[in-house]
């Protein structure tokens, strides 16, 4: 499931080096207050020190959801999110979605007494062949049922939970297309099985690419979920809303208050486009910022393989640009950051590259 990969690992890395190398405190920088963005956390386990990278202690959650009560953050559900990213429905003051991938028992077992007591709305995200099965660590049908009829909202993480994100090798283009369609068509008939309407989907390990998007939105999918860190942007394509991960080392609180201070960056033309690539040698990463003046001069620019990259930067046109090199990994993100003039603080965008040849 999407907790064993190495992702929460490479995540926990660039962002602690993005945080030092911008000078970031848990406070951020004192400016302006606009209109704070969604911000979506993103969680797995909670109280399970066996799998400690995927993980949350009860006492680091509770503190968590403290902090958001304590700093006037306002806990909204996926169905209010949902609302107001398609149909304009305005949001409370510091608007947070609270979701979980997986569907592990921790949540039924440790983080359901919490979110109960701070009243907070949630969301999980099933991979429907592991509740089929019983495997074991994972919530029941009927158990999923009962905490529906409590208010607890779920969605669809695929149905064998496997890795989307490009063919598998010699795999022909239309034979991947069939399995990823069939991947998402079949958790929504176990969703339709069990009286649960199949309106959001959080893709499998986070990955993601062109065949997945266009499977999912022929499928109906209102929203999807990645696992690219950023705040939500207002128009960005609802179904690659980021979301931030709290997990491991990302769970710890200062760097918890930290994230919670990030606004969201809009860019465009992207390279390599979000998805898999071509070749796992990149030419370059560059896009481009949308409104620039917004921003003061240069961005941050990283690769998670590499760390930062020295990035040139066009304040006329918001266009950003680092040289390539040849990735290594299967999995990549590119994750860029301007700090606002209005407000002093970093906004905060990424995209996910899946790598050829690689496992």
């Amino acid at each position: 499931m999407s907790g064993r990969s190495t992702g929460p690992a490479v995540l926990a890395w660039v962002l602690g080096t993005l945080a030092a190398v911008l000078g970031l405190t848990p406070a951020g920088r004192a400016g302006p207050s606009p209109e704070e963005p969604v911000r979506v956390l993103l969680y797995h386990r909670v109280g399970d020190p066996r799998y400690p990278s995927t993980n949350v202690t009860v006492e680091a959650f509770r503190a968590q959801m403290g902090w958001l009560r304590d700093n006037g953050f306002s806990v909204v559900s996926t169905r209010d999110l949902e609302a107001h990213l398609l149909d304009g429905r305005p949001l409370p003051p510091k608007p947070v979605v609270l979701q979980f991938d997986d569907g592990y028992r921790s949540v039924l077992e440790r983080a359901w007494p919490v979110l109960r007591e701070f009243g907070y709305p949630f969301a999980v995200f099933l991979p429907t062949r592991a509740l089929d099965d019983g495997y074991a660590d994972y919530l029941t049908w009927d158990e999923v049922g009962s905490l529906a009829r409590e208010g607890v909202e779920f969605g669809v993480h695929g149905h064998r939970h496997l890795r989307l994100g490009r063919p598998r090798d010699g795999e022909a283009s239309k034979d991947y297309r069939s399995r990823v369609r069939e991947e998402f068509a079949r958790s929504a008939e176990r969703f339709r099985a069990h009286g649960l309407e199949p309106r959001w989907v959080a893709y499998p390990y986070g990955e993601y690419g062109p065949a997945v998007l266009e499977a999912c939105r022929q499928l109906g999918f209102r929203l999807g979920f990645s696992q690219d860190p950023g705040a939500v942007p207002p128009d960005g394509d609802p179904l690659r809303i980021p979301r931030f991960a709290v997990v491991g080392s990302l769970a710890e609180l200062a760097t918890f208050r930290e994230r919670m201070t990030y606004g969201a960056l809009r860019l465009r033309d992207l390279e390599p486009p979000p998805g898999p690539l071509a070749a796992s040698d990149v030419p370059r990463f560059a896009g481009r910022l949308v409104e620039p003046g917004r921003y003061e001069p240069g961005v941050n620019l990283f690769v998670s393989e590499a760390g930062r990259l020295d990035a040139r930067y066009d304040a006329a046109t918001g266009r950003f640009e680092a040289p390539g090199f040849r990735l290594t990994r299967r999995i990549n993100r590119v994750l860029v950051s301007a700090r606002e003039r209005a407000t002093g603080r970093f906004a905060l965008a990424s995209w996910l590259l899946v790598v050829p040849g690689t496992e």
